[in-house]
Formats: C-alpha cells, structure tokens, sequence
C-alpha cells in the first residue's frame, strides 16, 4: 500500500482500518462492493431518481434486489429517499463513493482490454506482475 499505513493517511484521521475485521469500515466496504450496490451508487451520480429509473439504469437488478440495495445504501447514509417524491439521492459519503467507483470501472476497462488481449494472442498472462521491474 505505497508504504503509508492507514495510521498516517492523512484523509484518514480517524484511523479506520478496512483490513481490520472489528473495524467499521469493513462493513461499509463489504456494503459498497457488492454488485448492486455500486451500480447503483454510480446511476445515483446523475441525480435523484425513482425506483423504476434505478431498475431501468442497472441492467439485470430484479426489484427484490434493488429493494434490499436501496435499504442497505439508506442504513449506511449513502442515500436518502425523498418521500414526497420517491426519488432516492446521494448523500455527500454517497458521492464521494460514487465518484471513485467512476475511477475503479475505468481501470476495470483497461485492465480487461489487456486482459482480453492476453486470451486472445494465447500469451497466458496479462503483462507482467504489477511491481515487476520492467
């Protein structure tokens, strides 16, 4: 992890440890890394949407699903459900999630351009191991 421990991060002043099992943030990661749940976090990035909006924007999502995803994103903070419009809307945590999963599908798409290109030319494996001395 580029040789800083979580300790001494400073965008964590509070010392939250993901790899610790009693800590915190290891639910709130397992709560955000599930499928759904950050397609629909990153969907929510264009702004509050209904119910049938979310299920149209994430292709697969059954409405049992998307239920249970949209409670679980509620009891964490990430969003919020307007009521009077039943829209659901980021949180600013939401947002901030939101935007870095922005990031990780971007490097997902890269990686799976190499990777394919791997399995296509039968070369078995995806460039060297990361970190590896080129």
């Amino acid at each position: 992890m580029d040789g800083m421990t979580s300790s001494e991060n400073p965008k964590n002043p509070h010392h939250f440890n993901v790899f610790a099992a009693a800590c915190p943030s290891r639910k709130l990661l397992n709560d955000v890394t599930r499928r759904w749940s950050i397609l629909v976090l990153a969907t929510l990035l264009d702004g509050a949407l209904r119910f049938g909006q979310i299920r149209e924007r994430v292709d697969g999502i059954s409405d049992r699903m998307l239920s249970a995803t949209l409670g679980a994103l509620a009891e964490d903070r990430l969003i919020v459900k307007d009521d009077a419009d039943g829209t659901y809307a980021l949180t600013e945590p939401g947002r901030q999630i939101a935007r870095q999963s922005l990031e990780l599908f971007d490097s997902l798409y890269l990686a799976l351009d190499e990777i394919v290109n791997a399995q296509q030319t039968g070369s078995g494996a995806a460039g060297a191991p990361a970190g590896a001395a080129s």
